[in-house]
Order: C-alpha cells, then sequence, then structure tokens
C-alpha cells in the first residue's frame, strides 16, 4: 500500500532515500514538477518505472545526481561546450546528455548508448540525493502522454497506487518541466525546451 508524507514532516527525506535505496520507487517534488524517483542503477527498478508510467521503451529516462563529480562515472567525455553549460545553469533545470559509461544499463537509456543528467537545484532533491549517494531517476509522475503534474492531485492514481511512498510538497511553483539539450555531438542541440528557454543556452555558449 503506498504511503503519503508531507516534504515539511520531520524525516520525509530520509524515508524517501530509505525507500529508494532498499529498492523502492517514490513520487517526489523537483523544481519542475513532480517525478518519479528510483535507483537509476539497478535495471530492473528502472524496468518497473517504466511498467508504472506505461513508458514505451524506446524513450530513455533521465536522472538526477548528487553532485558534478558524480558524473564522471556516468558518462563518456565531457565536452566543452557541456562544462560551459553546467557551469552556468547548474544546478538548475537545465538536463545535459552525454555519451553513456558502460555502468549505465541500456534500459535506462533505451539503448541509445546516451544518458540524460541533470542537478537539481531544489532543496529537497539535494538533500534526497546526498543522503543516497547515487542517481535517480527523474521522469514526470504522469503516465506516458499525460499532463506533466505540477500537483498530487494531477497525477493518475494508476501511477500513486503503484508507487511505495508519495512526497507531498503542494502545488508547486513551476509546471514546466527541464530543458534538455544533447551535446554528444560537441555542440548543443535543443531535445526539449522546458524551463530554460534555447535562447539562454545559445547566448551562454555563444
Amino acid at each position: 500500500m503506498t504511503k503519503y508524507i508531507g516534504v515539511k514532516k520531520p524525516r520525509s527525506i530520509t524515508q524517501a532515500a530509505q525507500t529508494i535505496l532498499e529498492g523502492g520507487v517514490i513520487v517526489y517534488p523537483t523544481e519542475t514538477i513532480y517525478g518519479i524517483g528510483a535507483n537509476a542503477l539497478e535495471p530492473k527498478i528502472v524496468d518497473r518505472v517504466y511498467k508504472i508510467k506505461e513508458r514505451p521503451k524506446s524513450n530513455p529516462i533521465l536522472v538526477l545526481i548528487p553532485d558534478r563529480a558524480s558524473l564522471d562515472e556516468l558518462v563518456i567525455g565531457i565536452p566543452e561546450v557541456a562544462e560551459v553549460l553546467m557551469e552556468k545553469f547548474w544546478p538548475g533545470p537545465l538536463t545535459i546528455v552525454f555519451k553513456a559509461s558502460p555502468i549505465v544499463s541500456p534500459v535506462l537509456t533505451a539503448g541509445s548508448g546516451k544518458i540524460g543528467v541533470r542537478l537539481s537545484s531544489d532543496p529537497f532533491c539535494r538533500e534526497l540525493l546526498t543522503i543516497c549517494k547515487i542517481p535517480i531517476t527523474s521522469t514526470s509522475a504522469n503516465l506516458s502522454g499525460e499532463p506533466n503534474p505540477d500537483s498530487i492531485d494531477m497525477i493518475n492514481g494508476r501511477v500513486l497506487d503503484s508507487v511505495d511512498l508519495v512526497v507531498d510538497a503542494g502545488r508547486l511553483v513551476s509546471q514546466t518541466p527541464s530543458t534538455v539539450v544533447d551535446v554528444t555531438s560537441g555542440k548543443a542541440e535543443l531535445l526539449r525546451e522546458g524551463a530554460i528557454k534555447f535562447a539562454q543556452i545559445l547566448e551562454a555558449i555563444s
């Protein structure tokens, strides 16, 4: 049975971290929208996230990392353009797509050989990841194709009933997902415009 806890309740972060470290799946707030969080390094757990979202296996799932240093084990090479973008927009709502290292499961990358990574600016996410010390999934907490949720009320009951813990932070300020940029070619290629406008990205790297 799914447990619910308010984001300001004592032990909400440690309870969320414990759930993830024990192989569970949570719904949690970010600086953009509510996400589904789980251990991104365990293929069976990632597969469960796909099933919860009813998401096509051809669509990769992005991850949040605890700190900049955590990026090195997940990716192969960090292009100069990525260094510029990380300096300007991390922590924040920018997902950067890199070439994935061998430790990253094809289940997470949908066989693309690429991984989308973000360093969140949300205080809850930052502390959660500091405790977990592993990358966690951060796909939107909706059924595939449904609107991105900025409140628990917006989340489909099938999703809520399928996770182990829901962390409720009320209605979030932002209703826009992160911007996604692919840097695997050495250039910044826009995959999705979100909270950060592509014009801002182009200005930063010009």
